[in-house]
């Protein structure tokens, strides 16, 4: 109205108008709130969102809403989730630990810390994934700073081998500083003499969970409980092949894309870009 008015009277100024018809000037300087999404619109982004991170809760698909450019509150994404079944429920994961009857009892060297910089803390891990042909295993090792998975590799076989085979393609892609810490739980491929040999040749100190206590490999816990939830139990892998071509599709997203709350809700590689943008 105002701005009406003043095209009426070009003399008066915006602050005298405001003084006669005695409303607040920030009411005219106001900048209009982005359009809520009405509810189907809501519905259908909530859905597509879901479906592609089938673990998502409710809070990350507010900021993945956010981020489109979509205006809802918390309460009405939880709301319509909740009406609608699409609230996450994560199952626990079964870990696939076989002890060393020789376990040569390295430390836990990563209770407590927070790396500050990526190559500091790798954390590495094996699971079992079913498929028509049988049961494939995949390592994989994540960076701790930002839950990037840095390399990934599958075989038919549980052994130090495949671990092996992981451990030199994170090597390749990353090389780490000398005095970083391989994590890990107290599995017979993990303290495999090889493995381990390799691991100080470069330049890696062994670190290991204690017996029968999966919170101290956290992140590797809640990475393979996420790919189990999104990618592994909604699909039916015909043969290895299709199995790997999948999951290494899914490792891309996750890096990519999938948010992290500990990330501030941002995806690995989003964080790695920021921290480095930052140090520069």
């Amino acid at each position: 109205m105002i701005r009406e008015l003043r095209s009426s009277f070009p003399a008066l100024s915006i602050c005298r108008m405001c003084a006669l018809l005695k409303i607040g000037r920030a009411l005219v300087y106001r900048v209009p709130a982005a359009p809520r999404a009405t509810r189907p619109a809501l519905l259908s982004a909530i859905e597509r969102i879901v479906q592609l991170f089938l673990g998502y809760g409710y809070r990350r698909v507010h900021r993945a809403l956010a981020a489109e450019g979509l205006s809802a509150s918390v309460y009405e994404v939880r709301a319509a989730m909740r009406e609608h079944g699409l609230l996450a429920r994560r199952p626990r994961s079964k870990g696939l630990t076989r002890r060393n009857p020789a376990d040569r009892g390295f430390a836990n060297l990563i209770r407590g810390l927070a790396p500050e910089a990526p190559d500091r803390v790798w954390a590495a891990d094996l699971t079992a994934i079913r498929t028509a042909s049988g049961a494939v295993y995949m390592a994989s090792i994540v960076d701790l700073y930002s839950r990037r998975v840095l390399a990934h590799h599958l075989s038919r076989n549980p052994d130090a081998r495949l671990a092996l085979t992981c451990l030199e393609k994170a090597l390749a892609s990353r090389r780490p500083a000398p005095g970083w810490v391989h994590h890990s739980d107290r599995g017979s491929t993990y303290t495999a003499r090889e493995y381990v040999s390799r691991v100080v040749e470069a330049g890696g100190s062994m670190s290991m969970s204690r017996t029968a206590t999966p919170t101290d490999n956290a992140v590797m816990e809640s990475f393979y409980r996420t790919l189990k939830v999104e990618e592994v139990r909604p699909n039916r892998y015909s043969s290895f092949s299709e199995a790997e071509s999948s999951l290494s599709a899914f490792v891309r997203l996750y890096n990519e894309r999938r948010m992290h709350s500990s990330l501030n809700y941002l995806s690995p590689d989003q964080f790695e870009a920021r921290a480095g943008d930052q140090g520069r």
